[in-house]
């Protein structure tokens, strides 16, 4: 686990400088460090070493010592992969699968990419062909952003943090990007492959590029496709699943330093802790967060999982002060971000860095195998689609008024009768962020006219030809790539903590994706094939549990902890937000008095959020 940076820019940087943008990211990887520098190009790192601790030094060469590679992540079939390319003339020089991506290139090119399972973004230098080729993997669990300069070079780093090093040394000015913000605005965070710097991009997942020095050219090696549907009977289904994620975890399980399991009171990282308890027995350390609310706490139910699972569970008590956490959140960050358990998971990655270098965890089951319950209402709204958009908008206010709470059944029915008169992207952001949408920026935005967000979602191939199914697609796409994924990148990688994620392997995930819809959502029931296939194999109580978030007491600290900041910040006529948004509607928001039907307390912490940011980067 590293984090990298590279280029190509003439004249060449100078190696202070790139070191310095290195020292920016060390937190990815305090352990090592490398860097090759050849005419105008360069590539480096810093390394948190997880495998071949000796041997796995970057760069890493080929037997000739032209092709030079730096890597962050891991290849998790990395062993599979060795005997081939033995066969095929390749002599090893350690033990590392860093060097398996070197033996692919040469044999593979390009194509080397779908051999490779795990969690990536790695760079070439090929210095035979005079190019720098770099890939990142399927769901885009690691990061890259690259920028062009001004001379037609090409910049690139894992973090932004140390894009701004080099940007600045090349000339490369780095301009607030005003749609990032409008689509902050609905989303709660910058969509990829676009960032809050006009210029500079993400690599898509599961894509590649290339540059010679002149010309950039990207390609995408895998996408997420729903129609590939498969004829199978749910007993086999019920086999197949169990076996792909016992592979999964297994393969997550080597590791040259102490390992551990996440274990909350759900589903996910319950069969993560189970199968990983199959391959290590009494011997695997599982770490659970303890907070003292009481109806947020899931401490008691994972350590009745663990028991049964005859593993060991250490409680990590889990207090956050967070007029204190969210300055140096934003800072860690690098982008505005309004996921309020972006906290928790900075703090429980701290926390579980004192006992291990590599954590595994349950992130992406939700999204690949139907854990909310909006994909129940979109079940509910493919056969709702015939009421009249007035009959739904009257339905909705009636529920609205007579629900006790936003989340309660009543709640939920309100809020999908209101989504039965929107457009396909406007249903998204009501039912996903239930967020800022178009018609609410229209009327509170400050500057030139925006894309609209909804514009952008709805141009997203999604490879589906269902209404659930193409809400998962987005949720992969949009959720998993541009939220859940940067949230826990940058908090494992800020306490220089793995964190792997069996649920997100992408041959698990083409399963989940070829699968029939009644197979993932029974009724009311979400999530139904992991339920069955580990039922009897799992407490009930996680089983049939209700589903919790990684949740904070938003509201409560926004009235009381945060209440001050929120005065002196954005109750003010200074706030830097009132440049972008209307001084009425940052008032209302500042006072609980606009959009009733939206979640008030994430209207207001996302505005805070990105005032906090432009306070410490907008200028």
């Amino acid at each position: 686990m590293c984090g990298i940076s590279g280029g190509w820019h003439s004249p060449a940087l100078p190696e202070p400088v790139i070191v310095q943008a290195l020292d920016a990211i060390k937190h990815r990887g305090p352990t090592d460090y490398g860097l090759r520098t050849y005419e105008d190009a360069f590539i480096g790192m810093r390394r948190l070493s997880i495998i071949d601790l000796a041997g796995g030094h970057q760069p890493l060469y080929n037997e000739d010592g032209q092709i030079a590679v730096i890597f962050n992540g891991e290849i998790y079939n990395y062993l599979e992969l060795i005997p081939d390319l033995k066969a095929r003339g390749h002599v090893f020089k350690s033990r590392s699968d860093t060097e398996v991506l070197l033996h692919l290139y040469e044999e593979y090119g390009p194509d080397m990419c779908r051999f490779l399972r795990g969690m990536f973004v790695f760079t070439i230098l090929d210095m035979r062909q005079n190019v720098l080729f770099v890939a990142r993997d399927h769901y885009g669990k690691k990061p890259l952003f690259y920028t062009r300069t001004p001379s037609g070079g090409i910049l690139f780093a894992s973090e932004i943090k140390a894009l701004r090093v080099l940007a600045k040394e090349a000339h490369v000015p780095l301009v607030i990007n005003d749609q990032a913000i409008y689509d902050y605005l609905s989303l709660g965070t910058v969509p990829q492959p676009d960032s809050i710097y006009c210029g500079v991009h993400a690599l898509p997942a599961g894509s590649w590029m290339r540059f010679d020095g002149h010309d950039l050219k990207i390609e995408t090696f895998w996408h997420v496709d729903y129609r590939r549907k498969i004829d199978i009977s749910y007993p086999d289904a019920l086999e197949r699943v169990r076996g792909i994620i016992s592979e999964a975890v297994r393969i997550r399980l080597r590791s040259d330093v102490p390992l551990g399991v996440l274990l909350s009171g759900g589903i996910d990282s319950s069969i993560v802790a189970y199968e990983a308890a199959r391959e290590v027995g009494d011997n695997l350390k599982t770490f659970t967060v303890g907070v003292e609310d009481a109806e947020l706490n899931e401490a008691d139910v994972a350590r009745r999982t663990a028991q049964a699972l005859g593993v060991q569970n250490i409680i990590l008590p889990m207090k956050i002060d967070p007029e204190q956490t969210l300055p140096a959140l934003v800072r860690q960050y690098d982008q505005p971000f309004s996921d309020p358990s972006a906290m928790p998971s900075l703090a429980i990655s701290k926390l579980a860095r004192e006992h291990v270098t590599v954590a595994l965890n349950g992130d992406g089951g939700d999204e690949l195998f139907a854990g909310y319950r909006r994909y129940v209402a979109t079940q509910m709204t493919d056969s709702l689609n015939w009421i009249p958009a007035p009959a739904a908008r009257a339905a909705a206010a009636t529920l609205s008024r007579i629900a006790p709470k936003r989340r309660s059944a009543l709640g939920h029915m309100a809020r999908l009768a209101r989504t039965l008169s929107y457009s396909e992207g406007e249903r998204y952001i009501a039912r996903t962020m239930d967020m800022l949408l178009e018609q609410d920026k229209a009327s509170i935005w400050r500057g030139p006219k925006m894309r609209p967000t909804e514009a952008w979602i709805e141009s997203i191939p999604t490879y589906a030809d269902n209404d659930l199914d193409i809400q998962l697609s987005r949720d992969v796409q949009i959720i998993l790539q541009s939220a859940l994924l940067v949230k826990m990148d940058i908090a494992t990688m800020a306490a220089s903590l793995e964190g792997r994620s069996p649920m997100m392997d992408y041959v698990l995930g083409e399963f989940a994706m070829s699968l029939p819809n009644h197979y993932l959502i029974k009724g009311t029931t979400t999530k139904a094939l992991l339920r069955d296939a580990y039922r009897g194999l799992l407490p009930n109580e996680v089983m049939e549990g209700k589903k919790r978030g990684f949740e904070i007491p938003l509201k409560s600290w926004l009235s009381n902890e945060l209440r001050p900041m929120i005065n002196d910040l954005l109750a003010t006529p200074n706030a830097r937000v009132r440049r972008y948004v209307t001084d009425e509607y940052v008032d209302q928001v500042v006072a609980g008095t606009t959009l009733q039907d939206r979640n008030a307390s994430y209207l207001l912490y996302s505005l805070l959020i990105l005032e906090l940011w432009l306070r410490e980067f907008g200028e």
